[in-house]
């Protein structure tokens, strides 16, 4: 283990001397970023990357460069990761989930029912807790966020796809659910009484069609390309939890830069996290509009009472020490701010 962590941190001095020396030498304005995504280059979220990769072109002056790879053309998450912190990967934008690999607490940066609003978890997202989660990926893999980590939008929303309409959070009670392995979603699921059928999204479709689900969670973005409307009539908005795309960088890359790109890139991150805001506002405003005439229903779920059931589930978790330390408290405070 020490050997191991030695190497790490050579490897991280080599990449910030690198980049110090080509300072020295002039040799900096060539310089390209290599950004790994998952989304489709045409997906809403990849038109928020490239935008994000031409406002850094522009602001550089054509000294920094954003080449951004699509459809992990680099590599899958593990293989990402890695790359990230040995700086081959100067960018990865995904949910803050993955970060676990270095900070198990992350798993609770996005927590199902328990903000009504965006803007509740972003003040949660910005608190020292969360900071101090962030802070820890720094120190164990040389990650580190461009701006504010939550500035690009994914989602917007959360809703709940089914074939039947869901009227209150009781309705949930029995229901067949899709769910994907995730243990948190898995135990908030079941403590709502739902029956999960553990189904990878691409086989939801067919479940759906043959009653091996009754119901998907999806985020609203995602409702109209993969259809599920066609099997499951009902749409219904939940909040469930709120997604931001969190652009984490090598942090030596990022240091080792002039100020002048330093300043690029955190001011095109600026602009396309406001991008994103009005991009993803428009496709499911559109969405809705579209599916609404094509018969699909969409439902007004009273939401006030599933977030006061889910905070009592929250605080039998938090008696019985299964939360970090001060998350309850901190996360019950940004609600009544």
């Amino acid at each position: 283990m020490k050997m191991e962590m030695f190497v790490k941190c050579a490897n991280r001095t080599l990449l910030a001397a690198t980049a110090v020396l080509a300072l020295g030498t002039g040799f900096a304005s060539a310089e390209t970023w290599r950004f790994a995504t998952k989304m489709p280059a045409d997906s809403p979220e990849g038109l928020v990357f490239q935008y994000f990769a031409d406002r850094v072109g522009e602001y550089s002056e054509g000294d920094l460069t954003v080449q951004v790879y699509p459809s992990e053309q680099l590599g899958k998450e593990d293989a990402i990761l890695e790359q990230l912190e040995l700086g081959t990967v100067n960018l990865y934008a995904e949910d803050a989930f993955f970060l676990q690999k270095w900070v198990p607490e992350i798993k609770w940066i996005a927590p199902h029912f328990l903000f009504q609003s965006r803007e509740e978890w972003v003040e949660f997202t910005n608190s020292d807790l969360v900071a101090g989660w962030f802070a820890k990926a720094e120190d164990a893999a040389g990650v580190r966020a461009l701006g504010d980590p939550m500035a690009v939008v994914r989602g917007p929303y959360r809703v709940l796809i089914s074939k039947e309409p869901i009227e209150s959070y009781e309705d949930i009670a029995g229901i067949k659910l899709r769910m994907y392995p995730d243990e948190l979603a898995i135990s908030v699921w079941k403590s709502l009484g739902a029956d999960l059928q553990m189904l990878a999204w691409t086989e939801t479709y067919q479940a759906l069609q043959t009653g091996v689900a009754e119901a998907v969670t999806s985020p609203a973005a995602l409702v109209q390309a993969m259809k599920f409307y066609e099997q499951a009539p009902y749409i219904t908005r939940t909040n469930e939890y709120w997604q931001g795309l969190p652009f984490m960088m090598n942090a030596a890359a990022f240091d080792g830069l002039p100020e002048k790109d330093q300043a690029a890139l955190l001011k095109a991150h600026e602009e396309a996290g406001a991008y994103s805001v009005e991009l993803m506002a428009q496709n499911s405003n559109e969405m809705r509009a579209i599916l609404e005439e094509l018969g699909v229903t969409f439902t007004d779920m009273p939401l006030e009472p599933l977030f006061e059931h889910m905070a009592d589930w929250y605080r039998e978790l938090d008696a019985q020490g299964e939360l970090p330390e001060g998350f309850l408290d901190d996360a019950l405070a940004k609600r009544a701010e």
